[in-house]
């Protein structure tokens, strides 16, 4: 962010009151009482790009925590990262039963699409290729069990990337319970054991002790956009409660000035230009946390790359006014935004990978371009990734890091 231009504020945004344009922000570090500030922040023209969280579906019992972990953000990579080096610790102490090792080292992923599947190929070959030179002796003791509610893995994509992928899974000795759904968590005791256990309840009845489970299933709406959920208090600002709704129930959509329209899942609902409906011209959204009724995209990456790179040029063909009317896009000449599908990838570890192109295209004009699977999707997935790159620096930097983790391996240390 040019500093000449903007600036960046580190906060989480709680609620919004578009009459009076501002946002109620709450800073992220805690001052010296201990309290983290409440403070307001005016705008003319708004972007909501929030994204959305993991997806719970009401099971209470899973939280964040003692060898569970999310995967939306840095830090949960971070932490899952440590903790798949703190279990093989543990494990490797003399005395240590071996009921105990086993389920430390038991490996769970909750979910089947692209990234829960990029995980587990990257867990399988961070495990036996660097683990391992630390610790070759637990080997022996690793379980890896991939956990999907649908009947098949990488749901989007063509049916016969879905059989390659399960058969590498099969070959990797990945356990794969497909048309399986993980109930709830709980904890356990057995005497022999020196840390505290817990084990996955699934569906069909069976336990499944764990040491890391990683739930990458669903998606739900954050905070800032729960709270235009049944609000019709103008002035009440509490969104300490996290109120998703797991049933995909109506929400709210009332006209009282702090509200947004919703759509069933909690998505904000936008029309063809990425407005706001009821505040066209001042608020926009984008990415996962909005929706477009007559044409819902996908929750993808790529969608949102596309609809930030649109609004750049919405917002950079009205800088000459600051009127209103210079963001209507009849004025503008704008077409309504058009989501280019690029296709869908993903990567499969050992140095393959999967790209499925059967629908390329922009909606009603797609085109099959074919799939491809194997090294030369790897390459693919690689130079896509590489160029979507915004700086010289990471473009200069991550050959660098592929190269010294093909060569000498991963790095195993604690950061």
């Amino acid at each position: 962010l040019n500093p000449t231009h903007g600036a960046f504020v580190q906060a989480k945004a709680r609620t919004l009151d578009p009459v009076n344009k501002t946002i109620v922000c709450e800073s992220t570090y805690k001052d010296k009482n201990g309290v983290n500030e409440i403070f307001t922040v005016a705008y003319d023209r708004l972007v909501i790009a929030v994204g959305v969280k993991t997806n719970t579906f009401g099971i209470e019992s899973i939280k964040e925590g003692d060898g569970v972990y999310f995967l939306k953000h840095l830090y949960h990579a971070r932490s899952i990262r440590n903790n798949i080096i703190d279990v093989f610790e543990k494990a490797s102490i003399p005395g240590t039963s071996e009921g105990e090792r086993r389920r430390l080292l038991s490996f769970i992923v909750v979910g089947g699409g692209p990234t829960s599947c990029e995980f587990m190929s990257e867990l399988h070959d961070f495990i036996r290729n660097d683990v391992r030179k630390l610790f070759p002796t637990m080997l022996p003791y690793v379980t890896c069990t991939l956990v999907e509610a649908g009947p098949a893995l990488l749901g989007p994509f063509d049916v016969q990337l879905q059989s390659y992928t399960r058969k590498l899974f099969e070959n990797r000795q990945i356990d794969v319970r497909l048309s399986t759904s993980v109930v709830g968590l709980e904890d356990y005791h057995d005497p022999a054991f020196r840390f505290p256990a817990k084990r996955a309840v699934l569906n069909d009845g069976t336990k499944l002790p764990f040491g890391t489970l990683v739930w990458s299933a669903g998606l739900a709406p954050v905070k800032f956009t729960c709270s235009f959920m049944n609000d019709t208090d103008t002035t009440d600002t509490d969104t300490d409660t996290d109120t998703t709704d797991t049933k995909g129930e109506q929400m709210s959509t009332a006209s009282t000035p702090k509200n947004l329209p919703l759509s069933k899942n909690g998505r904000i609902l936008v029309d063809e230009y990425l407005r706001v409906k009821g505040h066209e011209g001042s608020i926009w959204a984008m990415g996962d946390a909005a929706v477009c009724e007559s044409d819902p995209l996908p929750q993808l990456a790529q969608v949102a790359r596309q609809q930030g790179l649109y609004l750049g040029k919405v917002f950079s063909s009205s800088s000459s006014s600051s009127s209103s009317s210079s963001l209507d896009p009849k004025a503008q000449t704008l077409k309504p935004f058009s989501f280019l599908n690029l296709g869908s990838m993903a990567s499969l570890g050992e140095n393959k990978a999967v790209y499925d192109g059967s629908k390329v295209g922009t909606h009603g004009k797609e085109i099959k371009v074919g799939k491809m699977k194997g090294f030369l999707a790897l390459l693919m997935w690689k130079s896509v990734y590489w160029g979507r790159q915004t700086s010289i620096e990471n473009k200069i930097s991550i050959p660098f890091h592929w190269f010294k983790s093909y060569f000498f391996g991963r790095d195993t240390s604690r950061f």
